[in-house]
């Protein structure tokens, strides 16, 4: 065989290769845009054909911690006598064992054959306070099959964690809905794990869309845009499945609006679409990816959904020519009405998409197209002189970063920060892990502070002092 040959044979083969991992890269999700029948001439006498097919795909989630408990050592009980009252001497040393405590219960929802199942942030959070992950989930698929699941990602800002369980087999999952196309009335189904009694369905219906600012998520910067439903939510439903009448996924169980924290008729369900978006960043991108605009917003009594109020310089706002005073219409195709739908608009759209933006200028309507940037790039003036951005696969690929390094990367360094040069990731501070730009804020202290970080294939501590 020629050189010129071998060389065609082993690039076709190199192509071949690169191609399989980029389709195995990508979410085997299944998805029906189509609308439901709302001609009211028809009369379902049963649901059950619609639920049997999706339920399977709902499982219970179990998490846990563990603590560790010391144990007697070993030796027959005549000896532990003679030692308790009579000084008999100890020849065994107790036992440290770390024992499995539950931390609590909720449901989920598996959405690949492969594994890949969303849930509630909360629901794999140990402390709410700190905001500490459980230390170990189970998700029980049937009466009979049990798995540990590994944490792929969680988005306290939504409420939306992904996990992924390694089966022997393709298993059970759900086919995913568009949650633009819901309507007040619509027949929804609640599959979930109430109270921990196992998989139970209620039914209702949609009892409202886009219900924001109730401060249910506790998280500042959350995004809320609620689908409300008096199916019956109780506790062990969070992070379980709120069906359509085709048996599709159109949202996550998420909270109730209780005074007896039982349900009274007042659900809350994060849409599917916004499920979605968290589960593909983390899935195919290695970590969020939400557009960024660059402006300050405020309500207005105008019709319109917010009033600019700072346009930030350098800003994907600013390059596009948006204004203080500029009233916002509508982002894409979507009109806006509030300060939150503009935000749930811009965070719900990639970086680097072009849209159009509609806006009202001195009473003068007109469109400008913005190039978005990503979130994150423009307020993460957390360490001057540094720009930080959660770890996702571009810029992995570009720093040559592998994937058992976690944390947040420095992507731009003006210098005068020597220890955080380009590329360096920053693993914890003060001894706590760093997985977003929050996390560093959060952590951060008047005085020296120790930093954990990786740079160029090694793991150093290095001190920061904040005056």
């Amino acid at each position: 065989m020629t050189k010129q040959k071998r060389a065609f044979f082993l690039g076709f083969a190199f192509y071949l290769m690169a191609s399989c991992h980029y389709l195995t890269a990508q979410l085997k999700i299944k998805v029906d845009n189509s609308q439901i029948d709302r001609s009211g001439t028809s009369f379902t006498h049963s649901y059950a054909p619609v639920l049997s097919g999706a339920t399977p795909a709902v499982v219970s989630v179990t998490t846990q911690q563990f603590v560790k408990r010391i144990l007697p050592g070993g030796g027959n009980p005549l000896e532990e006598f003679l030692r308790r009252y009579y000084g008999y001497p100890r020849r065994y040393q107790p036992r440290v064992e770390e024992v499995p405590v539950p931390a609590g219960i909720g449901s989920g929802v598996i959405v690949t054959p492969d594994g890949y199942t969303i849930t509630n942030a909360h629901v794999i959070t140990a402390n709410p306070n700190t905001g500490d992950l459980v230390e170990e989930v189970l998700v029980k698929v049937s009466e009979k099959e049990e798995y540990k699941a590994s944490i792929v990602g969680y988005d306290r800002s939504t409420d939306v964690a992904v996990l992924k369980i390694d089966a022997d087999r393709p298993l059970p999952f759900v086919t995913l809905s568009n949650s633009e196309n819901l309507q007040v009335g619509d027949v929804v189904f609640a599959v979930g794990n109430p109270l921990g009694i196992g998989k139970t369905v209620t039914m209702g219906i949609i009892s409202a869309t886009m219900k924001s600012e109730l401060g249910v998520l506790g998280e500042a910067g959350a995004y809320e845009n609620f689908i409300q439903t008096d199916a019956s939510i109780n506790p062990g439903n969070s992070g379980g499945a709120l069906l359509d009448s085709k048996g599709r996924l159109i949202g996550i169980n998420t909270a109730i609006i209780s005074q007896t924290r039982s349900s009274i008729g007042i659900g809350l369900a994060i849409p599917v679409n916004m499920a979605r978006k968290v589960l593909t960043d983390f899935v195919e991108d290695g970590g969020l990816r939400r557009g960024f605009l660059g402006v300050e917003l405020n309500e207005t009594d105008l019709n319109g959904g917010a009033v600019i109020t700072n346009v930030i310089p350098g800003s994907a706002a600013s390059n596009a020519g948006l204004r203080k005073d500029d009233l916002i219409l509508s982002i894409g195709k979507k009109e806006v009405n509030s300060v939150n739908q503009t935000r749930v608009a811009i965070s719900q759209t990639s970086p680097d998409t072009k849209l159009p933006i509609k806006i009202s200028r001195n009473g003068v309507e007109m469109t400008l197209f913005v190039t978005l940037g990503t979130m994150g790039e423009m307020r993460n003036n957390i360490l001057p002189g540094v720009s930080l951005e959660i770890l996702n696969n571009k810029n992995r690929k570009r720093f040559g970063i592998p994937n058992d390094a976690v944390g947040v990367v420095v992507v731009e360094s003006s210098g005068a920060q020597d220890n955080f040069k380009r590329g360096v990731v920053i693993v914890e501070i003060n001894g706590a892990p760093i997985r977003s730009l929050d996390d560093i804020r959060k952590n951060l202290q008047k005085g020296f502070n120790r930093f954990y970080v990786w740079y160029l294939g090694k793991y150093r501590f290095v001190s920061y002092r904040i005056p």
